[in-house]
């Protein structure tokens, strides 16, 4: 039946498809709501896209994070394509403690090590 009083114009269902931007979306409002992750600084970067085939098995959403030394890093987590948003929903707080996981490492290196980062990557990419 029909949801005739018009609480809900835009349902989500739960057995849709996420799709990049929803994963941001909740992604992010559970971090603003984490303060342990609000003071890591974490910064969405919703053009930052690998998948360029377009048929990813996975949905890849990427953060940035950075250190007072310029030393900057990309993290990332993933939802298979083939979930439901429910199903991310459910797996959203394993997914913040990999983020976190993440995050908390770069925090915990020194500024030392950050440039031998830097140092390595730039050996690397000629």
């Amino acid at each position: 039946m029909p949801d005739i009083t018009n609480n809900n114009p835009n349902p989500e269902p739960a057995e849709q498809a996420p799709d990049q931007a929803w994963l941001y979306k909740r992604t992010n409002e559970a971090i603003a709501s984490d303060p342990e992750l609000v003071k890591l600084r974490l910064k969405p970067l919703t053009r930052f896209n690998t998948d360029v085939t377009g048929r990813a098995e996975f949905i890849k959403i990427y953060y940035g994070i950075g250190c007072e030394c310029s030393t900057a890093a990309v993290l990332s987590v993933e939802a298979s394509a083939d979930k439901t948003r429910g199903e991310f929903q459910e797996a959203l707080p394993a997914l913040l403690g990999k983020l976190k996981l993440q995050a908390v490492g770069f925090r915990r290196m020194d500024c030392d090590s950050h440039l031998q980062m830097r140092i390595q990557m730039l050996g690397t990419a000629r």
